[in-house]
């Protein structure tokens, strides 16, 4: 077995990445490069904040999974809130890396959490953030700040665009609510490295995200309450980086949210296949996944993980997504955050035998 495997990218036997979206924050443009995309042995992937900690969730072996469940503890209890983040632990011989994938809503929990756990995230290889909601980003400016000199040098935060750092706003029937701005500058003084990965992009030698993620589905579409505020023309927010086609927006206005700066991370495990983080789903769940599956060129998906934003979701669009996954044929769902209990229950419904159940804390291991 080499030391990496080598996966196409749209087709198989052409076994790279291209690489040409991957620039630092504010520039003007970037080289494309290539690179082999990574196998790991052993993925273990702790749900360190989500929405709910369930002390009867169900843990043990599965057939290729060991699913463990976190103990009720007086003395360090978990907390769970509408917010995600993970710890994300990869093997390859002798090779380990550690990736921290969003952030939660509030330093609090997370922190907490990390305490409870008896994790350490400023031992982290890398950051990944999905997109620009607080709830996935709050904890982050408390983190960099916690890190600042701790970090191993050169720490990078990986985000899908530029929008991800532009202020969003939620319409609601009483208005325009806030929706909150991360900002990257204060990031990079704490010494991290911000990196707009808009193409696939291999993340440590080990993880990849999937780049920016097209629309191919007909029925995942983004939420329609969704706003971002224009910034001036030529800023990191101008409404021309908010999608394919060209918007005109003056500074300050709202315009429609496509998330396009949303990626998934994924890694794929030796002898199981794809792993698909999707963390919020905006992009659509089953897009994120063909993405991932168009870019390695890999069919065979292990596991669905994450965030699937189907709560809101119409009876009919659940029973798309359903059928989707149906047709993917994953080995294991592992719904999160905002996947919603109407999916929860229509896939324990067709896909029973697939489903692991969601709870704050839970650390899945994929592989040997």
């Amino acid at each position: 077995m080499h030391r990496r495997q080598f996966l196409a990218l749209g087709a198989i036997g052409s076994g790279v990445f291209a690489l040409g979206g991957l620039t630092r924050l504010g520039s003007r443009g970037a080289v494309a490069q290539t690179v082999p995309v990574p196998t790991v042995d052993r993925l273990v992937m702790t749900n360190v904040v989500d929405n709910i900690y369930d002390i009867f969730a169900k843990g043990g072996k599965l057939d290729t999974i060991t699913v463990h469940r976190a103990p009720l503890s007086v003395q360090a209890p978990l907390l769970a809130e509408h917010g995600l983040a993970y710890h994300l632990e990869s093997v390859w011989g002798s090779e380990r890396k550690e990736i921290l994938l969003d952030f939660s809503l509030t330093e609090l929990n997370l922190f907490n959490n990390y305490r409870g756990l008896k994790l350490d995230p400023l031992r982290t290889d890398a950051l990944i953030l999905s997109h620009g909601h607080r709830d996935h980003y709050g904890a982050l400016p408390a983190l960099a700040e916690t890190g600042q000199g701790k970090f191993k040098p050169g720490m990078t935060l990986y985000a899908g665009g530029e929008d991800t750092f532009c202020r969003r706003m939620v319409v609601t029937p009483s208005g325009p609510a806030d929706g909150g701005q991360l900002d990257a500058p204060a990031l990079e003084a704490r010494g991290l490295k911000v990196v707009l990965a808009k193409q696939p992009t291999v993340v440590v030698g080990h993880a990849f995200t999937s780049g920016q993620i097209a629309r191919v589905t007909d029925f995942e579409t983004p939420p329609p309450a969704a706003r971002l505020v224009a910034g001036p023309m030529d800023s990191a927010c101008s409404a021309t980086h908010f999608g394919p086609t060209r918007v005109e927006a003056k500074s300050g206005e709202l315009v429609m949210d496509t998330f396009q700066g949303e990626h998934a991370t994924a890694y794929h495990v030796k002898d199981r296949g794809l792993v698909v983080i999707t963390s919020c789903g905006h992009a659509g769940v089953i897009n994120s996944v063909r993405q991932v599956q168009k870019a390695t060129g890999v069919d065979k998906v292990h596991a669905i993980v994450g965030g699937f934003h189907l709560a809101p979701a119409p009876d009919e669009i659940v029973a798309k997504t359903v059928a989707a996954f149906r047709a993917i044929n994953p080995d294991y769902i592992i719904p999160m955050h905002c996947t919603g209990i109407n999916t929860i229950m229509a896939v324990h419904r067709e896909m029973a035998g697939k489903l692991v159940m969601p709870s704050t804390g839970t650390r899945v291991i994929f592989g040997a």
